[in-house]
């Protein structure tokens, strides 16, 4: 009896149909290809928003620097004249537009069609009172005296003026106190004596520019293109002066680099790395950035400079579509030191 019951069983009652499991099959496919696109799609878009948040920072960090050299440049009276005589800005700070490729820099090379910023001023030392000078025009030599310690009891430490005597050809700004002209010359050497407020740095130069492989660059910065002849009987503060160029370092294919926004370091108006190192030629500041624009405009009252900034920084490759971010950044700002 119990085995007659079973035979007549409902078909219904012996399980799911072939077609039923087709259909359940397919709706769980579906459901899941669905998940699957969704969670595609949002790991999409967080990809996205993260490399968005990342040009926004690095682009922050590198208009910070641009902003802060840029506020250095022309710092210790590197654009002053003759009495007169306008200020030459471009001696303290200036853009290469829309270079070509294979720009140098050093010995490094800038992306084409970018700009190249070139800022010069005593930026990262002090600017130097002066307690003793003597140049003799027969030998075109001379020296400057600071001490660590001057009236009033304020302090000026020394290390900068000490390095730049190390190994020689660093520039020196001196600035004359009547007059408030200028000479760039290189430094020879450096004689330090003393201790604690008492340390006292002799800086030698000299201002001849047959002399040496920078002289004739750094005279050339000078008030009216050379020695100021005349107008130096008195020297009132010195400083080290630097050049720096800001540029976008193309990226490179074989290695994985991607483009960078870069700084350089090099003895002013020569081209040439500073302590001929070729590390002081890069050093990084921002990744992804493709793209450097700098204007540098008097204001129109003729009373200074400001210069615009603006980067274009970009991840993601050409070919992924939605995931390839684009980020524009701009600055404004007033040179002061450029009246």
């Amino acid at each position: 009896m119990i085995a007659r019951s079973r035979m007549h069983m409902k078909a219904s009652d012996a399980g799911a149909s072939l077609i039923e499991t087709l259909v359940a099959f397919g709706l769980t496919v579906a459901v899941t290809a669905f998940a699957l696109f969704l969670f595609g799609h949002h790991q999409r878009l967080a990809r996205a928003q993260l490399d968005d948040s990342s040009l926004q920072q690095a682009q922050q960090v590198g208009h910070r620097e641009l902003r802060r050299a840029l506020r250095a440049a022309g710092r210790g009276g590197l654009a002053r004249q003759a009495p007169g005589f306008p200020p030459l800005p471009e001696f303290a700070a200036f853009a290469e537009k829309d270079v070509a490729a294979g720009y140098p820099v050093g010995g490094v090379t800038a992306a084409e069609g970018t700009d190249v910023l070139v800022v010069r001023g005593v930026m990262n030392g002090p600017i130097y009172w002066v307690s003793g000078y003597e140049f003799s025009p027969a030998t075109a030599r001379g020296w400057v005296e600071v001490r660590a310690e001057v009236a009033d009891a304020v302090s000026q430490p020394l290390a900068m003026l000490e390095e730049a005597g190390e190994a020689g050809d660093d520039a020196l700004l001196l600035v004359s106190g009547t007059e408030s002209v200028h000479a760039v010359v290189p430094v020879t050497e450096v004689e330090a004596s003393g201790r604690g407020g008492s340390r006292v740095a002799r800086v030698h130069f000299h201002a001849d520019a047959s002399r040496g492989p920078f002289a004739a660059a750094y005279l050339g910065m000078s008030s009216g293109g050379g020695w100021p002849a005349g107008r130096m009987d008195v020297v009132e503060r010195v400083g080290v002066l630097e050049e720096w160029r800001f540029y976008v370092r193309p990226p490179d294919p074989a290695s994985g680099r991607r483009a960078q926004l870069a700084m350089a370091r090099l003895y002013p108006g020569t081209g040439v790395a500073w302590r001929r190192r070729s590390s002081n030629l890069v050093q990084p500041i921002a990744d992804d950035v493709l793209d450097l624009d700098v204007t540098i405009t008097e204001s129109a009252d003729g009373r200074g400079f400001a210069a615009a900034v603006a980067s274009t920084a970009q991840s993601g490759a050409a070919a992924a579509g939605a995931l390839r971010v684009e980020r524009t950044a701009t600055s404004f700002v007033r040179l002061r030191n450029l009246r």
